[in-house]
């Protein structure tokens, strides 16, 4: 993979968190020499916003010594932004979010209608990046067949991090739950050990609820993301009663999630 012709995407609407969402895909792109893309989903004049656009693109050379590209696309941010990172092959997509707040709760957040679908990573953050550069990650495994594909990225973060993963597992009182639970940490690691990685393995208590308990042990070891797949559709009932995804993707910890869509079939490489 020639990663100097691919691209990361930010979502950019103006906000400060779209701008935190820069700053760390600027840190990213430094690192494995990529390009960096402000999309922005326009449904007005598109004169007016081309040069603000321009102005954040002049800052961000001065502030951070790299100067980002942008696109202006019409259409909505719930399929505009995956539509535009796929037909560009697009390495990430970094996103900002403010969370879940008032009715996103009952109607679903809206990072995680924006991920729905995509062929490659997003990187959603809540904050500005600090010193770190992805160190130390947490890699939650359940019982979800599809969880299989994200290993193939910790891989990949490894390579150019230097990444730690923390494998937090699931803990559940179900035979075939836990069998596939069983499964996919034996898969995971021998991946993991194939690669020389390092990594530590925690079992959840199964005390709390599992998003809840992920979240808490990813604060306390102090790390810089969570890795997770978004295997699907998600309905009213599981955003009423607080799906997994969408927990940990607006965790009030403002802890960066990578999320990964999976593809059909069984595990693949990224390449």
């Amino acid at each position: 993979m020639e990663l100097k012709d691919k691209t990361i995407i930010v979502a950019w609407d103006f906000s400060n968190v779209a701008d935190y969402a820069m700053q760390h895909a600027i840190r990213f792109a430094k690192i494995i020499g990529s390009k960096v893309s402000l999309l922005h989903i326009i449904d007005k004049d598109a004169t007016e916003i081309e040069s603000r656009i321009k102005i954040v693109v002049d800052d961000a050379e001065k502030k951070y010594g790299f100067r980002p590209d942008y696109i202006l696309q019409e259409g909505s941010i719930f399929s505009a932004i995956t539509d535009v990172a796929n037909s560009l092959d697009a390495l990430f997509v970094f996103m900002g979010t403010h969370g879940i707040k008032g009715m996103q709760k009952i109607t679903g957040s809206w990072a995680l209608k924006v991920i729905e679908g995509s062929k490659m990573p997003f990187i959603v953050v809540q904050r500005p990046p600090k010193d770190e550069h992805f160190e130390n990650i947490v890699f939650p495994i359940d019982y979800k067949k599809e969880d299989k594909q994200k290993v193939v990225w910790a891989v990949y973060l490894n390579k150019y991090f230097k990444s730690k993963i923390f494998l937090y597992i699931q803990k559940s009182s179900d035979a075939n739950l836990k069998k596939q639970i069983h499964s996919n940490s034996v898969f995971t690691k021998s991946v993991l050990d194939k690669n020389k990685i390092e990594y530590i393995q925690v079992e959840d208590d199964g005390k709390k609820d599992f998003s809840d308990n992920v979240i808490e042990y990813a604060d306390s070891i102090n790390a810089n993301a969570i890795l997770i797949t978004t295997s699907r559709k998600l309905d009213i009932t599981d955003y009423m009663f607080g799906a997994t995804e969408q927990k940990i993707i607006a965790n009030k910890k403002l802890i960066s999630v990578i999320t990964v869509f999976p593809k059909e079939g069984r595990y693949a490489s990224f390449i």
